[in-house]
This record gives C-alpha cells, structure tokens and sequence, in this order.
C-alpha cells in the first residue's frame, strides 16, 4: 500500500453551534461575533480521521472574514486534500516539524517560510501550483532585498527554495499530492554557496595577544580555535564535561537563546556527541579560568556570557591585531584549517568536528587538502620500476 493511500485520511463530518450568552450574537454560521470584546470567534464540531467527535474554537479575529478564512483552512487540513491551500498546508508542515526538529530550526525554517514563500502562494490550492509558478516565484526571488536593502545571499535563497520543496514533499509523502513542482523547476537561484573564511596560525596568534591573559575571554577564544567546537557548545560547557586530568572535554549539548529563554538541546547531529582531546596548554589555562569561578558544582557553565559580547569583543580585538573580519563559526573553520595544515586525515577532522561523516567535511574543506597526484604518480612509477616489467 503506498503512503498517499495510507496516510489518506477518513472522511470527515462537521456542524456547527452558536454560543449562548447574552454578549454573543450568531452572524453566520459557524461564525460568531462577541459583542463584549468586538471580536469574532468560529465554533464547530466535527469529526476526525479516528471517527472521534471533537469541538474546535478559536477567538479573536478582527473581522468576520478572517474568522471565515481560518474556518476554511482549518476544514481544508481536517479533509487532507491536496486541494487545501498552500497556507493551510504549511501549517500542518510546521506542526510537523515543530513536534520533530529542534526548536531554533523550527523557528528559522517558520520564519523563511512566512516571510518569502507563504505570502506568495497563500490561498492558492497546492494542486494547482505549477512549475512554471515555481519558477516565477523564483524570478522575483532574485530581485528581493532583505531587511538590510541589500540582495539575499545565494545561501539563504537556496535555503528558500528548499524550504518551499519540503513543503511539496511533505503533501505528496502525506497528503496524496501527485508530484512537488519544485522538482520539476528545477534550482534557477543557484546552488547553496559554502563560505569558508579562516584565519592562519599566525593571524590568530596577533588576535589572541591583544587579550589579557586573565580576561575569560581570552580562553574562551582558545577554546574555540584549538578544539573546533561550534559556539552554542561552548557556550553550554559544564564543569561535568572538563576532564583536566585525561586532558578531554565532553561535547554532548548546545546553548540556544530562543524568545529571550535559554534552551539546551543536543547537539546540532547525532555524531555531535562527542570527545575530543585537548593540548596540555589549554588544559592549564582552562585550570586557571575555572578556579576562578566562585562556587563552582558539576552543573555549573564554565563560560557565563551570551553570544553577543563574543561578537563585540571579537570585533574589537580584530581590529586591534589590524586583521581582517571573519564570522564568529569561521573559527571553526580556523581549526579544520590548522588540522588540515597538520597533515591530518578528513577522517580525523571530520571526528573532531563532529560532523555526521566525512563527505561533510570533504564537502566543505576539499579545497584545502594538498594534491596527492604527483605523490601518486611518483610511488607507481617506483613501483614498476622495482618490479623491472
């Protein structure tokens, strides 16, 4: 049996009842006008894909026909239609991924999606979206400027346009929808654009000299170098995961600051729970920054700021070693940079970075590993002439 055929779900049926009450007034049917607030609100009852009978209500529309909009949609989803609107349909994405993502990419992913690609398409019925719709909604992509006036990045655009196609991937996986018209119009943005930037050896060892040695984030910036670790990980290190004595740190969870709330969540993949091994040096510096945390316990954040003053205080000392600007992550960079400069594996980075495998890494540093061809060449070359063919 496919999953368009056993994920259809059963036919549905719905009627609607007025509220009692003497603020309340039936308009029109299920839709409801509140006299004490001004506002409209929708009741009805219907029955679900189980055959279990349930009301839904929903207050505080402004206008009857924004109650009579979502009491449209709402039904549309209830049915499982691929004729239900594209609006509709990635409401049920999102309730998707929200219950299966974690939530700062929930939270991204929402954002692109109601910002660039909802507003476009929004009543129109996903049936009904063609791939020559795609590629028009494509074109003016391209001309779009973002909250700065300046054009998208080809990384965000594509990061758009894929959005858009898991949304038509999910209908036809879920929802009976026949084909994703994105497939068929193909990527006429361009394709994500990787950027690498890094400092050298040399250029990091101007940056962190102009730190006091004393200042916490003097070692947070050699952490953050000489380990590789994204800063979400660094930021939600524990006293727990330092092992000064076996000169490790355990990696296994990432700081967020969602809606003005910390989250801690897992790491960004599954191989991002990890164990890496750290120099002597940095051990005795992670010492002397620890020991100077008051009232230290096992639970306890080694590193207390918010992203924000890394930015600023990163900034600020670049400037001070006269270096170019670089993003915070590229210090990430930075590290797979020295290690590959080492003559270290992509095996090994890929570990140490806690990527999810190595065509990860060679996806993003290939360009940096030296050429092996002549070396190739050279060791065949003696291979046949020791064998005198």
């Amino acid at each position: 049996m496919s999953n368009r055929n056993f994920f259809q779900p059963k036919p549905f049926s719905i009627h609607s009842h007025a509220l009692a009450g003497q603020n309340e007034r039936k308009i029109n049917m299920p839709s409801y006008k509140d006299e004490k607030t001004g506002t409209w609100y929708v009741k009805l009852y219907y029955t679900d894909y189980t055959g279990t009978r349930r009301q839904k209500m929903k207050r505080g529309f402004a206008l009857q026909r924004e109650a009579k909009d979502w009491e449209r949609q709402f039904l549309e989803q209830q049915q499982g239609s691929p004729d239900m609107s594209f609006s509709a349909m990635c409401e049920l994405f999102l309730e998707d991924k929200k219950a299966h993502a974690k939530l700062s990419s929930y939270k991204s992913e929402k954002g692109r999606l109601e910002a660039w690609v909802i507003p476009y398409f929004k009543d129109k019925p996903l049936s009904g979206i063609t791939a020559a719709d795609i590629r028009k909604w494509q074109a003016e992509l391209k001309t779009a400027t973002g909250a700065n006036g300046r054009p998208l990045s080809q990384s965000y655009l594509h990061n758009i346009v894929m959005e858009c196609s898991a949304v038509f991937n999910f209908a036809v996986k879920y929802y009976g929808l026949l084909r994703n018209p994105c497939r068929i119009a193909g990527d006429n943005i361009g394709k994500k654009v990787k950027s690498v930037q890094f400092w050298t050896h040399e250029e990091f060892n101007r940056f962190i000299a102009t730190f006091d040695k004393s200042d916490p984030f003097y070692t947070a910036f050699l952490v953050l170098y000489y380990t590789g670790m994204r800063i979400g990980e660094l930021m939600a290190l524990t006293f727990a995961d330092v092992n000064l004595k076996e000169g490790t740190i355990r990696i296994n969870k990432t700081y967020h600051k969602i809606d003005g709330k910390t989250v801690i969540t897992p790491p960004k993949t599954e191989k991002g729970n990890r164990t890496i091994t750290i120099p002597r040096f940095l051990c005795k510096c992670l010492e002397q920054h620890m020991k100077r945390l008051y009232g230290a316990t096992p639970e306890m954040r080694i590193f207390h700021s918010s992203k924000d003053p890394y930015l600023q205080h990163m900034k600020k000392h670049e400037a001070m070693a006269g270096l170019r600007h670089i993003r915070l992550h590229d210090l990430r960079h930075s590290h797979a940079s020295l290690l590959i400069e080492l003559g270290f594996s992509a095996l090994l980075v890929s570990e140490r970075l806690g990527h999810e495998n190595v065509s990860t890494t060679l996806d993003i540093y290939s360009h940096l590993f030296p050429s092996k061809q002549s070396e190739v060449a050279d060791r065949l070359d003696s291979l046949y002439s020791s064998n005198n063919y």
